[in-house]
């Protein structure tokens, strides 16, 4: 173990001290703390390039080991390995989905004396850009997810409804809701809005109300029920959301929105963290995003008979990701659902709404 004055010690702290963008972040322990184990393991796990960039990528999502291997390219026995010293280390957990193991990042325990230093080491690794090739294996991993929910969709958009009702029926927590919605508003979006059961009490509050979806299957229902309705200002696009930043070449999608809806989309998603942002980026100054997702489970069947990519979100996690793209946590419901399944129901605002 090293201590205070060894010479592993002296030359780990001139490390930490040498490199710039750590410097102005990481508070060093002070010498009576420097044995501490904990705080020990967490410097000893981060000594490698390798573990840091796996730090990186997890610093919005989950990845399964197979993709983790693929995004890195390592060979399994080595990435095991790296994970290991790095959920030894109190840095990582990990959950098993079916037949894969997911692994993220751990929240720092507060009021441990390693706790500052696992934050601010992680603020520093994140105002680093991945690099190219990090970003493009992680794009095609995005895309390998993306392209098998699209399957799934196209396959069962029929069966869809009898299976999304033994998890969360949307008659249970839509009117829910609906209750945090703006009474009055000119422009709505909804991401995700399957048959379309959302999309007339949105009409029938906002003067123009955009439907989003990436499987051609389910808009065509969603077209069904506009019809059957007699909707009009509804316009029904097929696709995915512009990142921000990028050219919006969608008209409707050009001017900011009052309420944008994703209800039990993010368990879809390939990337929930990045589609929390695209909707953020499209809000008005004062616009709601309402998301409706289930809380975590372990019932590993709904992958197959629903297409979900991810088993719930906890609930501090909506809040971490919401507050990375400048929105604050407006209110939130809980709602029990059969078979153990828990929804929870979230109102964001920008930051500048929710202080004002």
């Amino acid at each position: 173990m090293l201590a205070d004055g060894d010479p592993g010690w002296d030359n780990a702290r001139d490390k930490l001290r040498n490199r710039p963008a750590m410097a102005r972040n990481i508070v060093l322990p002070h010498p009576e703390l420097s044995a501490d184990p904990e705080l020990l393991q967490i410097l000893r796990a981060c000594a490698d390039p390798v573990r840091l960039a796996i730090l990186r990528l997890l610093a919005e999502d989950a990845f399964a080991v197979q993709e983790l291997c693929r995004i890195l390219d390592l060979g399994q026995p080595n990435l095991s390995h790296h994970l290991k010293l790095l959920s030894e280390a109190g840095l990582l957990q990990a959950h098993r989905d079916g037949t894969h193991t997911f692994y993220r990042r751990a929240l720092p325990a507060s009021g441990r004396p390693e706790a500052s230093l696992q934050i601010e080491l992680l603020h520093a690794l994140d105002a680093d850009p991945l690099t190219p090739a990090l970003a493009e294996r992680r794009s095609d991993v995005f895309e390998a997810r993306a392209e098998r929910s699209r399957a799934f969709f196209a396959r069962h958009a029929d069966a869809f409804d009898r299976q999304r009702d033994l998890i969360a029926a949307p008659d249970h927590y839509l009117p829910v809701l609906a209750t945090m919605l703006p009474e009055r508003g000119q422009r709505a979006l909804e991401v995700g809005p399957g048959p379309g059961e959302f999309i007339p009490v949105l009409a029938a509050r906002f003067a123009a109300v955009v439907a989003l979806d990436s499987s051609s299957s389910m808009l065509e229902r969603a077209r069904a029920t506009c019809d059957a309705a007699g909707l009009t200002g509804v316009t029904l696009l097929g696709g995915e959301l512009p990142a921000p930043g990028s050219a919006i070449r969608e008209a409707s999608l050009a001017q900011p929105f009052d309420a944008i809806v994703c209800a039990m989309v993010l368990h879809h998603a390939p990337d929930p963290a990045a589609l929390m942002a695209r909707c953020a980026g499209l809000l008005a100054d004062e616009g709601v995003l309402l998301i409706a997702e289930l809380c975590p489970h372990t019932q590993d069947w709904v992958a197959d008979a629903c297409g979900d990519v991810w088993r719930g979100f906890d609930p501090e996690q909506l809040g971490t990701w919401a507050e990375a793209c400048g929105l604050a946590d407006h209110g939130r419901q809980f709602l029990a659902q059969r078979n153990g399944f828990r929804v929870q129901l979230r109102r964001f605002t920008p930051h500048s709404t929710a202080t004002a």
